[in-house]
């Protein structure tokens, strides 16, 4: 005598198969820099741009010519973060001198006559400096509880990283090869900070003119000119994001027109916004309705 046939399983019901069933998610909303926190720029516009603002655990490069308003939108940050949801100090490195202390104070709020208590400045004039500046503020970082400051540091603001290389180094294959090291290790360093202790970090760059192309590094049209970020490709492959920031003078009005552009992100796409530097800091502008 045969044994009874086995029953089929039975049908799983609907809602048990919707809980197994996986659900399409955008694959950039698991990258590490849209799920971390972020610093507003301090305009809706700015950070609509940006997608929320700047992450926290990366590495953000702003790149310009001089006077196109990266120096003022690293001041404008230093005051924003301690406003913020970050409830942060900012930790301001500048290699270029001297440190722009009259125009923080003018930006400084005056209904918050402590918020400089939270700028933590110091400068850096060779590579050499900034790495050990980084190893203090690691220290800094690891043990808060015997930092003089009620706020944590979670913003680095650098300024600029190119002043760091302008001496001391030739176009000798040895001094190239000694130079790109120094950019892995001060990368290194900041993305360790950035990752470990949430922290956004900000580096500006300057640019040079562009005859030829660049071997892949990114090209942009600024005053008139072809440009690309200092440093070359082995520091363009040393941070997460890089901003652009470009202007355009009207020749019959003299009016400067300045855009910020996401040159790359992993976050986000190539796009771009218009914006104005005011005394009370830098704004975007709407673009005009179609």
């Amino acid at each position: 005598m045969r044994p009874p046939a086995p029953k089929p399983p039975a049908a799983a019901s609907s809602s048990s198969y919707s809980q197994r069933e996986p659900r399409p998610e955008n694959p950039l909303l698991l990258l590490p820099s849209c799920r971390a926190a972020k610093l507003s720029l301090g305009c809706p516009i700015l950070d609509r741009l940006l997608a929320g603002g700047l992450p926290a655990a990366s590495v953000t490069e702003i790149a310009g010519e001089s006077a196109s308003g990266k120096t003022q939108l690293c001041l404008q940050l230093a005051l924003l973060a301690p406003q913020s949801p970050l409830s942060a100090s900012a930790l301001f490195l500048h290699a270029d001198l001297p440190f722009p202390l009259h125009r923080l104070r003018r930006l400084a709020p005056k209904s918050r006559p402590d918020i400089l208590d939270h700028v933590l400045i110091a400068a850096a004039h060779t590579p050499a400096d900034l790495l050990s500046l980084l190893s203090r503020a690691q220290r800094l970082l690891a043990h808060p509880g015997r930092s003089p400051h009620p706020l944590p540091i979670r913003l680095i603001l650098l300024d600029s990283i190119a002043s760091l290389f302008r001496a001391d180094f030739d176009a000798s294959p040895a001094d190239l090869r000694r130079r790109s090291a120094l950019f892995f290790q001060i990368s290194a360093k900041l993305k360790e900070l950035a990752y470990r202790h949430q922290c956004v970090v900000v580096v500006t760059n300057q640019v040079g003119d562009v005859v030829e192309g660049d071997a892949g590094n990114t090209v942009v049209w600024s005053s008139g000119r072809r440009v690309s970020p200092a440093l070359g490709i082995a520091w363009a492959n040393c941070v997460n994001t890089r901003l652009f920031l470009t202007r355009e003078v009207d020749g019959a009005s003299g009016i400067a027109r300045r855009w910020m552009k996401v040159a790359f992100a992993p976050h986000l796409p190539e796009r771009a916004c218009e914006f104005v530097i005011r005394r009370d800091g830098v704004f975007g502008v709407e673009p005009p309705e179609r």
